[in-house]
């Protein structure tokens, strides 16, 4: 408990000089989820573990794997946005568990115009691209750390920029409660190595706390997380409201459901009509032998929905 709180009191001092002020960043691709299984849970992922989809919300969570994983997914995202992700994932004797994965989105193509929003004939892209290597250990029984170090490059037609990252996080075994989880993780410290043009944009920083609970009388697992905790708010009340809660229920050895809502996403996305189903998720794993298909529906109100499809084994 004590290494517990002084890890975690490391993880708020690196946090000092991002909890002034929230100013627009770049690099935003790197807050999204491209996992169908976290995704379907709202994105209350902070304290799970086991599972190589962690590395997206707490890379501690991958100190609990027990064999080699890999996985590839793709997201379906609004306006004609797709991405995607794959990882593979194996124990280091001596060091912990190594993941390696890499990130994709692509944008599609644009109409290239000139100052009088004359077309000029001309298409162009734009996409991000990002590299990342973790590692997942134990610190003693029942608390275990994660750190990714990543690489994150984005693209407008001939103009480039660059960043360096890191994600850190913290998962701990609560020890007079069965299956009761608490996590705290804080995704995209860094800075940019390289401009589109003069200015270089700051990282979507964000700081994570959460907790996982199996129920001893329901196939359930329930989640939930406060997000962006790092970010100013107005009041103590706007902090509370950047939840998330989800859970997967069992319901067979090769099924499970997986419900999920986030109430920022859902807050950010009304309108005078209401926000509909915005920040409501569902979805579904199958599982045969080692491997595992899954899938992910999230909605974005007016905007539309997104459909996540993942695939991945133990080796």
């Amino acid at each position: 408990m004590k290494r517990f709180i002084v890890w975690s009191s490391l993880l708020l001092l690196l946090t000092g000089n991002i909890f002034a002020g929230n100013g627009a960043s770049g690099f935003e691709f790197l807050r999204t989820d491209f996992s169908p299984k976290s995704s379907a849970m709202g994105g209350a992922f902070v304290a799970m573990r086991g599972d190589i989809t962690s590395l997206f919300h707490n890379p501690a969570g991958m100190a609990y794997m027990e064999n080699r994983q890999v996985m590839a997914s793709y997201t379906d995202y609004v306006i004609d946005i797709g991405g995607g992700v794959a990882a593979y994932s194996d124990r280091l004797p001596g060091y912990g568990q190594i993941t390696a994965s890499i990130i994709y989105m692509d944008y599609g193509s644009f109409d290239e115009a000139n100052q009088f929003a004359e077309k000029t004939g001309r298409t162009y892209g734009a996409s991000d691209l990002a590299l990342a290597v973790s590692l997942s250990n134990f610190l003693q029984e029942g608390l275990a750390y994660g750190v990714t170090v990543k690489y994150a490059r984005s693209s407008i037609d001939v103009w480039n920029a660059s960043a360096l990252a890191l994600d850190f996080g913290l998962l701990y075994e609560v020890p007079f409660e069965n299956d009761l989880f608490i996590g705290i993780s804080l995704f995209n410290i860094g800075k940019a190595l390289t401009a589109f043009v003069d200015t270089k944009e700051s990282l979507p920083t964000s700081l994570r706390i959460g907790f996982a609970k199996k129920l001893e009388h329901l196939p359930l697992e329930f989640n939930a997380s406060l997000n962006d905790v790092n970010v100013n708010a107005g009041s103590v009340w706007e902090h509370l409201r950047r939840f998330s809660v989800g859970g997967e229920f069992t319901l067979s050895q090769m099924l499970r459901l997986r419900l999920g809502y986030d109430n920022e996403l859902h807050s950010s996305l009304k309108t005078d009509s209401g926000a509909g189903f915005s920040g409501v998720n569902i979805g579904f794993g199958l599982y045969w032998n080692e491997y595992r298909l899954d899938y992910g529906f999230s909605s974005f109100g007016d905007l539309g929905n997104t459909h996540r499809f993942g695939i991945s084994a133990g080796l």
